[in-house]
């Protein structure tokens, strides 16, 4: 079976794509092997590398986020967060729309952020708002989509954020379970929080 998975040689990706790499085979997609993909000019090079493959899975994992208030941070990390956790996921499907077949499950994952309000998170927060009705609207036309919602995840993502919701963290145990279960389509609700 092929997965497609993209995002960044640690956190979450390296965990999937460690406990993936086993029982599939994993094309990964980051910036530390040639993918940036907040950049537009990636995509052509996505469309080459994966040519001619049919994907079982398409697990949709690249994300940033800068988080203070709305006038501390640049414009330019606005863009960033916008382009990699929201445009990067439309870019890549709409590459990979031969790639996708009727079996294909394409999972992307968010974050709870995109169903609850966070002080100082106000672009990030947008974009896993638009990419939670981007899934939606996916799902009433290709049915085999999901969005996993995890809470702060248990990472050193957030050591150095400017923010300190006091919300129970998801484990990274719990995110492998559940992209298991869809992938072994033990797991078939749409929307899924962690």
């Amino acid at each position: 079976m092929n997965i497609l998975l993209t995002g960044h040689t640690r956190w979450i990706w390296k965990y999937l794509f460690d406990r993936l790499k086993h029982q599939y085979n994993i094309v990964g997609l980051s910036r530390q092997n040639g993918f940036d993909l907040t950049k537009k000019s990636t995509f052509d090079k996505i469309l080459s590398f994966v040519w001619a493959k049919k994907f079982d899975g398409i697990i949709l994992n690249a994300w940033v986020g800068y988080f203070w208030k709305f006038e501390s941070i640049e414009l330019e990390k606005y863009e960033e967060i916008i382009n990699l956790n929201l445009l990067a996921n439309i870019r890549i499907l709409k590459v990979l729309q031969f790639n996708i077949y009727s079996k294909t499950k394409i999972i992307f994952i968010g974050s709870i952020i995109g169903k609850k309000f966070l002080k100082y998170g106000a672009v990030y927060q947008a974009s896993k708002f638009g990419l939670r009705w981007l899934a939606w609207w996916l799902k009433a036309e290709w049915k085999k989509v999901f969005i996993v919602n995890p809470k702060i995840v248990d990472t050193d993502f957030h050591w150095d954020l400017q923010i300190n919701p006091n919300w129970a963290k998801t484990s990274l145990d719990d995110i492998w379970n559940t992209i298991e279960n869809i992938l072994l389509w033990k797991e078939k609700r749409f929307e899924i929080d962690l």
